[in-house]
């Protein structure tokens, strides 16, 4: 394999790893998916995540949730 298809193929995969850290997986599921350990997985997606505020929006999302379900009444 060429070095720039296997630099390709590895850009494939960071970003994979990004999309799907941005659709909410976590950690242990990113690396369970891209066969990576969890520590590889933290490094890619600290290398690839775009900063754009999505991971940030998922997370208060996330936290909006739990205090909607905490303040529910039981039914």
């Amino acid at each position: 394999m060429r070095q720039s298809a296997l630099a390709n193929f590895h850009d494939n995969r960071g970003t994979a790893a990004t999309l799907l850290a941005e659709a909410g997986a976590t950690a242990p599921e990113i690396a369970e998916a891209q066969c990576w350990s969890v520590n590889k997985e933290q490094k890619v997606i600290d290398l690839y995540l775009a900063r754009r505020g999505v991971l940030a929006a998922n997370a208060i999302a996330k936290l909006e949730q739990f205090r909607d379900r905490k303040t529910a009444p039981p039914e």
